[in-house]
């Protein structure tokens, strides 16, 4: 079961199938094997956090079905809480089996993530927005979670410092996949970036102890010179569709914003402005039913409703009104929307208990996915999509085997650093 869970990652940025493959490997490895261990606590650390993150999907599918049940909607149109609870169980047993606690597990994810984003971004390049696999909105916002998570195993992961290269180049792949998607509700991933990494070198920088004039002046010629490689990297992808594409998109949705804001209902025949509509009638239809909402046939009444009269085709295509949250809170008031706040407080809950425990790789993966969920959800209804959920469920629960199982981790010690001097100053990046 690991190798087909290996190889459905391999290919899940380039065939839907393959992702949900990936989440169908995890289940059955858990019923099918990881029952047989079920008795015995073979990794103690990792359980206890996969534990935590079941009671979580627990909550998010007890608030979620208790609307569920009083509206009669069908489970068919809406099944993401029930993927994640799944995942979930089958991460816990896995986790308490200790099936994937050797070292090689954990190098090949980082790897077959990287091989995946790496054909994902060629995808993207050679068949554009329409080509892709699954829609494009929840196709990028999986990709930045796997960017995410390879940007935390690069910065804080034990392994040696090539891999970890390695794994920096393939979250950038990622990134950039994001950006050649043209999908604007993904983009939070290069702020992300960004934060993360100028985070991670201050820290490094200031944690130096030697500030010597010659180590200084290495440094910064250093800096200077990965500045420019950045320059020269920026300017060749400006005449390459991995710039082109994602300015286009931004200036497109600049220019439907401020039509929209001369008139909403003229600017409703465009995707920023369909949005825009959708959202300030949402808001005057939660306060007429805002505890329990309209139930999954009402929205779509309404959202038919809304494209007769702004007149618009955009809005008449669609079945939901791109927020996760404003979605949920008109199909199942408060309790839906609960059921959406619920699953990133637990998120962040686990993050920041993890973060305690110095579990660093573990806490910023998972904070990197749930900021991604957070921004991409604002302006689509990624739960909508199996792509979406299957990924979410399979990275959260990867991030979570990859907690070390410290009485069976047999590594041996790494090294103690040398004190940084001016002929061997320390590295500041990986």
């Amino acid at each position: 079961m690991a190798t087909l869970l290996i190889f459905s990652l391999a290919f899940a940025s380039v065939h839907s199938k393959a992702m949900g493959l990936a989440w169908v490997a995890i289940v059955l490895t858990a019923l099918g094997l990881g029952s047989f261990y079920f008795s015995q606590t073979r990794n103690k650390a990792a359980s206890i956090w996969a534990c935590a993150w079941l009671k979580v999907t627990c909550a998010v599918l007890l608030l979620k079905t208790i609307p569920m049940l009083y509206w009669a909607d069908p489970w068919a149109a809406r099944h993401g809480e029930l993927r994640l609870i799944l995942g979930a169980l089958g991460i816990y047993i896995i986790a308490r089996s200790g099936l994937f606690n050797e070292m090689r597990f954990r190098l090949k994810i980082g790897y077959v993530l990287t091989w995946s984003s790496v054909i994902g971004l060629i995808w993207v390049i050679v068949y554009g927005r329409g080509g892709l696999p699954s829609h494009p909105i929840p196709w990028a916002a999986s990709m930045a979670m796997v960017s995410a998570l390879l940007l935390a195993m690069a910065l804080k992961s034990d392994a040696g410092l090539m891999h970890r290269r390695i794994w920096f180049t393939g979250g950038i792949c990622a990134v950039l996949a994001v950006l050649t998607s043209q999908s604007r509700g993904a983009f939070g991933i290069v702020v992300w970036w960004l934060l993360v990494c100028g985070v991670d070198l201050y820290r490094k920088f200031t944690a130096q102890t030697d500030f010597q004039a010659a180590a200084l002046k290495r440094m910064l010629r250093h800096f200077f010179i990965a500045l420019l490689a950045l320059v020269s990297f920026c300017w060749a992808l400006s005449y390459t569709p991995i710039a082109q594409r994602p300015l286009s998109s931004i200036q497109a949705g600049i220019d439907e914003l401020l039509i929209s804001r001369e008139s909403a209902i003229k600017g409703a025949n465009s995707s920023v402005g369909a949005r825009i509509f959708m959202w300030k009638k949402s808001i005057q239809t939660i306060k007429e039913s805002p505890w329990i909402g309209h139930g999954q046939t009402g929205r779509k009444q309404l959202i038919s409703d809304w494209a007769e009269e702004a007149d618009s085709t955009e809005i008449r295509r669609l079945s939901h009104v791109h927020n996760e949250f404003l979605n949920q809170w008109i199909d199942h008031g408060l309790w839906g929307l609960a059921s959406q706040l619920w699953l990133l407080i637990g998120l962040m809950w686990i993050c920041r208990k993890l973060y305690t425990a110095k579990e660093h790789m573990a806490a910023l993966g998972l904070s990197g996915m749930a900021f991604i969920h957070l921004t991409a959800s604002l302006s689509n209804v990624n739960f909508g999509h199996d792509y979406y959920t299957a990924c979410f469920s399979t990275l959260v629960g990867l991030c979570i085997l990859m907690i070390k199982a410290k009485e069976f981790w047999h590594a041996p010690a790494l090294p103690t650093p040398p004190t940084p001097t001016p002929a061997n100053p320390t590295k500041l990046w990986p």
